[in-house]
Parts: structure tokens; sequence; C-alpha cells
């Protein structure tokens, strides 16, 4: 037990923690600024603070001594694996059938309260820094900077703006960086030089020879897919120096041990693990769903610790608005971790993880060790332009033991049918009562470009 929770427990506030009851405000992170550092396409497994390596070391030392510094959750979800309704759910604290936000491209509802808006009418100042997302969210920020990709004009814009702000108002800043995304050139040269020299093969940084192995279903041998690991972990590499120059630039500014840092990804990537499929966008797998998530606040969140139990990034903002001492709104959907923050150790059973797939039937819940897909209409997702019907199937029914099977290759829903039928209940309760802001909206065709030009695809 840390001594943090020593001194909890001394003053009898331990079992309030668990219980859900908020200990005194002088106890959490009222008064401190908000950095949020979001990072595209990020896969939890690929971190060291995961346990990964690459040639013995970690890809991702500034990351994990980041949420080294925190508490880290082992086992966090996407709402979906694709960034903007994924980011949406992170601000706005409801899952993407409640916020309106089904695919990229889409916009969220002025009306809609979000981390930006709730702090901004605290009295907070509000930066977002992107590399993606350019046209989403308008609401709530008294500044905006977006690079449409170059990760490398994030930390300068941000760090300009911090240097601007007079001396006294409270800050949200939101930086979110393109990271680990296709065709992966935040990895630069590392992965042909340094990585894996001397391959010659059809995996390259490249859009359209990525979309074409995926399209014509190329398969890919050993030689293959360790040059796109490598190629992966070398855009991790990337990002990873960009998030240290951000902290860098903060702690030069005095600015790090007074805020409150949440650290996330909004999604994961496939890398062939299923169906033939590189991305992200279709995938209904722990691949492009977990995701790494960390809270820290020194001297206020203990460092060091790790909670195992299944959370969600709906959480996020139920999370930072009790840390920081402001009231929620009540139509929240997720709950607050600050019970985990304060005592990790907790024996509270996890709660279910949910995702949704854009205005489909199609639901994922994972439940302690076992992970149900469920497709009750038979829904095919498209993933590339050009690709015939049934080019990612998803089966009507899918279930795994995520313990023995953690990249989910062999289905189990025939032999279990009784565990199928308890994940799906937990799916009707979820979303029977949820409100529903799913309708079409008609991307613009200058966003259209936008978006291929970052890589995406038909989803």
């Amino acid at each position: 037990m840390t001594t943090f929770r020593l001194a909890l427990a001394a003053l009898g506030l331990a079992s309030a923690v668990v219980a859900g009851c908020s200990p005194p405000e002088d106890q959490l992170a009222k008064g401190r600024n908000l950095v949020l550092i979001s990072l595209d396409t990020l896969r939890a497994d690929r971190l060291g603070a995961h346990g990964y390596s690459v040639q013995g070391s970690s890809p991702s030392p500034r990351l994990d001594d980041l949420m080294g510094n925190g508490v880290r959750f082992a086992s966090a979800s996407a709402p979906r694996a694709i960034t903007w309704p994924s980011l949406a759910t992170v601000l706005t604290g409801l899952y993407p059938r409640s916020h309106g936000v089904a695919d990229n491209g889409y916009k969220l509802a002025d009306d809609l309260p979000t981390l930006a808006t709730i702090l901004q009418s605290e009295g907070y100042r509000t930066g977002r820094f992107l590399s993606n997302m350019c046209q989403a969210n308008p609401s709530g920020w008294d500044q905006t900077y977006c690079s449409r990709g170059n990760d490398s004009k994030i930390d300068p814009q941000a760090l300009e703006w911090l240097d601007s702000l007079e001396d006294g108002p409270l800050f949200f800043l939101w930086v979110h960086y393109f990271g680990a995304h296709s065709p992966y050139y935040n990895g630069g040269t590392r992965a042909a030089q340094r990585l894996d020299p001397g391959y010659e093969g059809p995996v390259a940084p490249k859009k359209g020879w990525l979309n074409r192995i995926m399209l014509e279903k190329i398969p890919l041998n050993e030689a293959d897919l360790r040059h796109l690991d490598a190629l992966y972990d070398a855009a991790v590499m990337g990002s990873d120096r960009f998030v240290g120059a951000l902290l860098d630039g903060l702690k030069e500014r005095g600015m790090l041990d007074n805020s409150l840092i949440v650290l996330l990804s909004d999604h994961g990537e496939e890398l062939y693990d299923h169906n033939a499929y590189i991305y992200h966008a279709c995938s209904v797998y722990q691949t492009g769903l977990h995701v790494p998530l960390a809270f820290v606040a020194p001297g206020i969140i203990p460092a060091g610790d790790v909670v195992e139990q299944s959370v969600e990034l709906l959480d996020v903002s139920p999370t930072v608005l009790e840390l920081l001492g402001v009231e929620a709104p009540p139509s929240l959907q997720g709950s607050s971790l600050v019970p985990y923050l304060l005592d990790p150790g907790t024996e509270e059973e996890g709660r279910p993880a949910f995702s949704e797939y854009g205005d489909t039937r199609i639901h994922t819940v994972l439940s302690g060790n076992w992970k149900l897909v469920d497709n009750p209409d038979h829904d095919s997702p498209i993933c590339l332009p050009g690709a015939t019907e049934r080019h990612y199937p998803v089966a009507p029914v899918e279930l795994y033991n995520l313990v023995e099977d953690p990249l989910e290759k062999r289905n189990l829903a025939e032999q279990y049918p009784e565990k199928v039928e308890e994940l799906r209940e937990l799916i009707r309760r979820r979303f029977a009562d949820l409100p529903n802001r799913l309708t079409p909206q008609e991307i613009p065709e200058e966003l259209k470009e936008e978006l291929e030009a970052l890589g995406y695809v038909a989803n």
C-alpha cells in the first residue's frame, strides 16, 4: 500500500473511496490545469509499459515514464476503432450513438456539453492543437490549431499558446498527435535503416501499397509481417519523441507539477491480425479497441500503480471533472475512475466495456476474461473502396476467452451458448434506454478530400 493510501486510511477515507464517495476537495486536483494527450492509432500492447520491446528495449520510454508517474489502466477500451467517434466519446462521456458522431467527418452537436465547454464556463482557457480531427467539435475552444497530419508542428504551437496566456487563469490543453497512423511516416527511415534493414517486399510506408495488400489480399510471409511491425514500431518511437518534447516544454515552464495529465489513444491497429486487414476502422477486435490510458497528477494520484480491471474511454470525462472539482452533467454515461485512482488495489470487479459500429447493430462487450462480438444483422464492414462484399467478414456471433486466446483467433460461440446469451444480455441492458442521435450527416467534399489525404478510406 502506498504512503498516499495509508494516509487516506488514517483519515478514515479509504472505505469511503471504495464505496464511491469523494474524498475532500483538497485531496483532488481542484485548481490544477488539464493536459489531455491523445495519440492516434496507438495499440496498448505495443508499448513498453504493457510489456512490449523492440530489439530488447522499449519503443516508448517517454510514454512509459509518464504512465509510471501516475496510475495506468491495463484494460481500457475504445467505443469504436476509429478516431472521431472515439475522441468525441472522450470529450462528452457519451457513447457514439448518443453524441451522434457515427463516423469520421461527422460533427458534434453544439448543444452537447463537452470537457471544453464545461471547463471554459469554469474560467479555464482552452486550446486544442491537433494533427487530425481538424473540423470536429468546434465549440468551447479559445484557440485551435491543426497541422493536418504533421506532428512536428504540434508541440511548438501548443507551447507558444501556453506562453501567450496571462498569469492566473487555469488552462485546458488538448494535444492530439497523428501518431502511429498509417502509412506510418512518423517513423521516418528508422524501420528501413535500423529495425529491419535490407527488406525487399510489398510492405512499404505508402498508402497505395498498403491498400493494395488488403484489397487484393496479398499473402504476407514472416519477413513481410516483420517489416510491417517495424514500420509501426518506428512510428510509435517517433510519437514517443513528440510527447517527450511536449513534457519537457511543460516542465521548463513550471507547468508539469501543477497539471492533471491524461494520456490515451483513440484506438489501435490491426496490423494483419484479422482478415488480412492492416488498418483499424473495420476492427471489432481488441487489436483495434484496447488502448493505453493513464492519469497523472504529482502529489495527488499515486505513482506507479496499475489497475487491471476493465474500463472505457467513456469514463474519462466523469473522472476528469471529479478530479478537478467541477460538477458533471447528469447526462454522462461513463463512471468516474477516481476510486481506482485513489485505491488501485480495490477488489471491485471490473465493469463491462462496450463498443459500437456506426449505425449498425454490431456491438462488442468485454466482461472479465470473455469478449463477445454480436452481429445480429450479419453486417459486413466496408473497409476499402472497391472491396467486394464480405471482404472483412464478421460472424453473426463470436466469443473469445482473452486469457487463453488474446488475439481472438478461436471462436468459442458454439461451445458456450450460455456465455453468449449472458453477454448479449449485457449489451441489451446497456444500450436499451440510451438517447440515440445517430442520423446521417452529409460530409462536405473538401472534408472528404482532407480525410483521404490523411490516409482514411471507406469505413
